[in-house]
């Protein structure tokens, strides 16, 4: 795969390729060939959250609510939908397995990503300000990042943008229903 991702540490995506481990038994990686080379890989895992206090256990959150982690496509294939395709087969195995909601961080500086993931149906926040879920009675704002924009996907019917008490907040809800 030399060439078609840019990834300092290879084995970082072994968890998702390889067979499920306790630390992290819910990813799932993709790729896409052409004519036997690897050209695009995506990869995900159910969002590790263990927050005390919660009525939700941490391993229902990661088998609710799922994070895209990587996606990378070789730059010779770019344009062509790849990354649409793996981007659709990884939420519709995540959908399959019952997810209603998927995030992504999408670097600060990568404007150009916003009107993408848009176009695939993605809701993308601003800079820095995560996404704002409901888990059980509890709203926490989770994945924020100064560096980044969180992006959300919603996978089931039931996940809904609900006013929150904090103005001009919406909470997204409807993952344990």
């Amino acid at each position: 795969m030399q060439g078609t991702i840019e990834q300092e540490d290879p084995e970082v995506l072994g968890m998702y390729l390889a067979e499920p481990s306790l630390a992290n038994r819910f990813g799932t990686g993709l790729v896409a060939e052409v004519d036997g080379r690897v050209v695009g890989v995506v990869a995900g895992a159910g969002v590790h959250l263990p927050i005390s206090g919660l009525q939700v256990s941490a391993d229902e959150i990661a088998q609710r609510i799922g994070l895209l982690d990587v996606l990378a496509v070789d730059s010779d294939h770019r344009r062509l939908g790849i990354g649409a395709l793996l981007c659709d087969s990884l939420l519709t195995s995540f959908q399959d397995r019952g997810y209603r909601l998927m995030l992504t961080k999408l670097a600060a500086g990568r404007h150009d990503l916003v009107p993408l993931y848009s176009g695939w149906g993605w809701n993308v926040g601003e800079v820095g300000a995560g996404v704002a879920v409901e888990i059980g009675p509890h709203q926490l704002v989770i994945a924020e990042d100064p560096a980044a924009r969180t992006a959300w996907a919603r996978l089931s019917a039931k996940v809904r943008l609900t006013p929150s008490i904090v103005p001009n907040i919406s909470v997204v809800s409807g993952m344990f229903d």
